[in-house]
C-alpha cells in the first residue's frame, strides 16, 4: 500500500514547540472553524465540544482521557498531518493517585543478560550495593560542530549499608560517537578508570575520602570529557537503576548550531523499544531539558535532529 500523501505545509506544524501552538497552526493551515472540526469528529463517532477544542489550542488543557486521545488521532487525519504529529507535543500524563515505587533494578534486568557493559564491570556483579541515588542532575554540552563534548553530573547519594566509601559510574556511547578521553572528578577522588572501546562503555570509580554511615548522604560531581565526534551527536540518555527523587537532564547547544527539534523519551529497559516520546522545546539560549520527580528505574533521555 502506498504511503498516504499529505498536503504541503505540515513542516509549519512540526516547527512549533508546544502542543497548543502546533494545533493552532494546523487548524489555521487547513482554514477550518472549530465548529466544522467538531462536526467532522462527530461524523467519525467522536464527540468533542467546541469549548474543549478551544481550550486545547489556547493551552488551557490537553488531551488525556481515552476519548480525547481518540479525537486527537482523528484530528491528525482531518488536518492532513502525518500520524503522531500532534501526539509528539503532548506532555506525559499527570500522575493520579498514589505512586508505586520501582525500587532497584539489577544490572542484568536493566541492561540485559548479555549486555556489553560487562566489559567494564568485570567481576562486579552489582555495583554500588550499599549506595542509593537520591537525585541526579546532568548537563550535556554540544559544540558548534554538533559534537557532544562534555557530560557533567552531580548526584546526591545515601549510604544504605556499612563501610560505603566509593561509587562506580558508567558511561556508554552510541555507534559513531567517541569514547571519553578522561574524567574530571570534583566531588571526591577518581579511583579506578576502565575504558573499553569495543563495547562502547567506560567505568569510573569515585572515592568519597571517608566512610559513610548508614543513611548519611554525600554529593559527588564528575564530568566525562569527549573529543570531537566524526558524526553529529544524536542524543544522550541515562540508565537509572534506583527509584530517584529527582532527575534533571539539560542539553546545552552552541547557539550557532541549534537542532531542528528535540525529543524526550523513556523506555523501561535498555533492550526494550521507546514507549514514551514527546517534543521538548529549545529555549532562546540554546537549552533543552527533561525534569522528572519521583522517577522510577528505567531509561530516560533526550534525542535531537539536525536539519
Amino acid at each position: 500500500m502506498a504511503a498516504p500523501q499529505h498536503s504541503p505545509g505540515s513542516e509549519q506544524v512540526l516547527c512549533q514547540e508546544k502542543f497548543a501552538d502546533a494545533l493552532r497552526t494546523a487548524i489555521a493551515r487547513r482554514d477550518l472553524t472549530l465548529d466544522r472540526i467538531r462536526a467532522r469528529l462527530a461524523a467519525r463517532g467522536v464527540e468533542i465540544s467546541i469549548a474543549t477544542l478551544s481550550y486545547w489550542q489556547q493551552g488551557r488543557s490537553r488531551p488525556e482521557r481515552p476519548n480525547s486521545l481518540r479525537a486527537l488521532r482523528e484530528l491528525e487525519d482531518i488536518l492532513d498531518l502525518p500520524p503522531d504529529t500532534l501526539f509528539e507535543f503532548l506532555e506525559p500524563p499527570r500522575p493520579r493517585g498514589r505512586r508505586t515505587t520501582g525500587g532497584r533494578l539489577s544490572v542484568e534486568t536493566l541492561y540485559g543478560s548479555d549486555s556489553p557493559i560487562r566489559a567494564v564491570l568485570g567481576d562486579l556483579v552489582e555495583p554500588n550495593p550499599d549506595v542509593a541515588v537520591l537525585a541526579t542532575t546532568e548537563t550535556c554540552f554540544v559544540d558548534a560542530r554538533r559534537s557532544l563534548r562534555r557530560v557533567s553530573t552531580t548526584q546526591v547519594l545515601r549510604g544504605t549499608g556499612e563501610g560505603c566509601d566509593r561509587f562506580v559510574t558508567v558511561h556508554g556511547v552510541d555507534e559513531g560517537d567517541v569514547m571519553p578521553s578522561h574524567v574530571v572528578v570534583r566531588g571526591g577522588r577518581l579511583g579506578a578508570l576502565k575504558t573499553d572501546g569495543t563495547s562502547g562503555y567506560a567505568s569510573a570509580e569515585i572515592e568519597f575520602g571517608r566512610v559513610l554511615d548508614r543513611n548519611e548522604t554525600t554529593v559527588v560531581e564528575y564530568e566525562w570529557v569527549m573529543g570531537e565526534s566524526p558524526v553529529p551527536s544524536r542524543g544522550h540518555e541515562r540508565r537509572i537503576r534506583d527509584s530517584t527523587d529527582n532527575y534533571l537532564l539539560r542539553v546545552c547547544f552552541d547557539r550557532v548550531a541549534l537542532p531542528a527539534r528535540c525529543y524526550a523519551h523513556h523506555r523501561p529497559r535498555v533492550t526494550t523499544p521507546v514507549q514514551q516520546r514527546r517534543r521538548v522545546p529549545v529555549d532562546p539560549v540554546g537549552q533543552a531539558h527533561l525534569y522528572l520527580s519521583k522517577c522510577d528505574p528505567g531509561v530516560y533521555g533526550i534525542s535531537w535532529e539536525w536539519e
